[in-house]
């Protein structure tokens, strides 16, 4: 490889023009470096004009990508889990339907959630709580709203 006469290093320094001048405290072998990447992959002189390799970030990285990963299927665990509730809720809903239907009454809204339902039957507000036995019949407790 040649050199032009402008990159001649100066021999009172030991320094090439352009290279960071080298301190007594400063590791110069791979056996010294402080990051174990340092150690694998000592520093690659490069050459005038070209940048410097960046430092690998592998660790952040990946880091990130499992937190975003597990919020993820947090979510979705949140999603499903609120939908079987909705959807236990709406079977609740139409089991107190029926039944009220089959006694002879109307219904005009029945609202549920979890083991309470808010119903309107022929006009009149009433609370519903509701049991479920070991073989998973529902079973209706049905009273007149005295509330504001």
């Amino acid at each position: 490889m040649s050199t032009d006469s402008t990159n001649q290093p100066d021999p009172t320094t030991g320094v090439a023009p352009g290279q960071p001048a080298a301190h007594p405290a400063e590791a110069t072998h791979p056996a010294e470096a402080t990051h174990p990447a340092e150690a694998a992959h000592p520093a690659e002189a490069s050459p005038a004009g070209e940048p410097a390799r960046p430092k690998r970030n592998t660790a952040l990285l990946v880091a990130a990508m499992v937190a975003v990963l597990v919020a993820a299927i947090a979510i979705a665990g949140l999603i499903l889990w609120r939908g079987s509730i909705d959807d236990a809720n709406a079977e609740t809903e139409a089991a107190f339907a029926r039944s009220v239907t089959e006694q002879g009454a109307e219904v005009t809204t029945v609202e549920c959630e979890g083991d309470t339902c808010a119903a309107i039957i022929g006009g009149q507000a009433y609370t519903v709580l509701v049991q479920t036995d070991e073989q998973g019949e529902q079973h209706f407790g049905v009273v007149a709203y005295t509330g504001d």
